[in-house]
């Protein structure tokens, strides 16, 4: 039996990761995209000429008898009603049936749940509530960010997404139904949501959002100081600091390290080092005990 005709639809690097991971039990038809956009990504067109791949639509991914339309970074609402392949499946992050939308595993661990990972899921009429094939779920540890659950995302993708979808096609895989789950709806998160503005929050509101918006995947958590932007290189929480009332955003303590202190809602959170225009800056060398940030 020759391989199963397939048609990807996404863009971007996580298509090229998609088409690597796939392509030797797969006979990839082509790839429809979300946008086009050229000239702003040349290199991933150069990646579909490359691989002699077909940019195509859903209409013609039908016409050319795909037997199952793998979606994985598409941006656009797809409209079901009319695309009839035997199988049309997404490739979630986020691990359903709760975390639906955009930004799923990030709005997790704004919840405070820091088991994250991806859904295989058939697509249907509404968003993300389709059938599920397979989860894969990282716990992030004490120390790390959403990046080391990314890694560990993209490792299981390599190592199982291609049986899983073989199995699916030969009709071995039993779908587990989201009907009647609970759920909720992530929506994108931007820049200015990695800027604090308000220190009167809980220590482990600041944690989270230090994991979702470190870099290299976020855009990096950043304070404001005499009108300049800072981004925080870490931040940790101070072992022992008791729960407290207190005067939130002022600095409580400046350690022989170069960490400050700055007091939240209950506790306090220890920040090691800053970044400004590309300089890393002790905080000590610019706060005082006592400021209000």
């Amino acid at each position: 039996m020759g391989k199963a005709k397939i048609v990807l639809a996404g863009f971007g690097q996580p298509i090229i990761d998609l088409y690597q991971w796939l392509a030797s039990d797969f006979d990839i038809l082509g790839i429809i995209v979300d946008y086009h956009r050229r000239a702003k990504f040349p290199n991933f067109y150069e990646f579909l000429e490359s691989n002699q791949l077909s940019i195509l639509d859903f209409e013609s991914a039908q016409k050319l008898q795909a037997q199952a339309i793998v979606v994985y970074n598409y941006n656009k609402i797809i409209s079901v009603a009319n695309i009839q392949v035997p199988y049309l499946l997404n490739i979630h992050m986020g691990l359903l049936p709760i975390y639906r939308g955009n930004n799923a595993n990030s709005w997790a661990i704004l919840n405070g749940d820091y088991t994250v990972g991806y859904t295989l899921h058939e697509v249907n009429e509404k968003l993300d509530q389709g059938d599920i094939y397979y989860k894969f779920g990282y716990t992030i540890q004490a120390n790390e960010t959403y990046f080391h659950a990314k890694q560990a995302m993209k490792a299981d993708m390599q190592q199982n997404l291609s049986a899983q979808i073989v199995q699916i096609l030969q009709g071995k895989v039993t779908a587990q139904s989201q009907k009647d789950a609970s759920f909720l709806y992530a929506c994108p998160l931007v820049p200015q949501d990695g800027i604090i503005t308000d220190w009167n929050q809980p220590t482990q509101d600041f944690i989270r959002r230090y994991m979702v918006f470190a870099r290299p995947l976020g855009t990096g958590l950043q304070l404001e100081y005499n009108n300049t932007l800072y981004e925080i290189n870490q931040l940790s929480e101070v072992p022992g600091f008791l729960s407290s009332k207190g005067i939130p955003g002022a600095v409580v303590l400046l350690t022989s390290e170069g960490a400050a202190w700055i007091k939240t809602a209950d506790t306090a959170i220890a920040i090691e080092s800053l970044t400004q225009d590309g300089n890393v800056i002790l905080p000590s060398a610019l706060f005082k005990i006592g400021q209000r940030l």
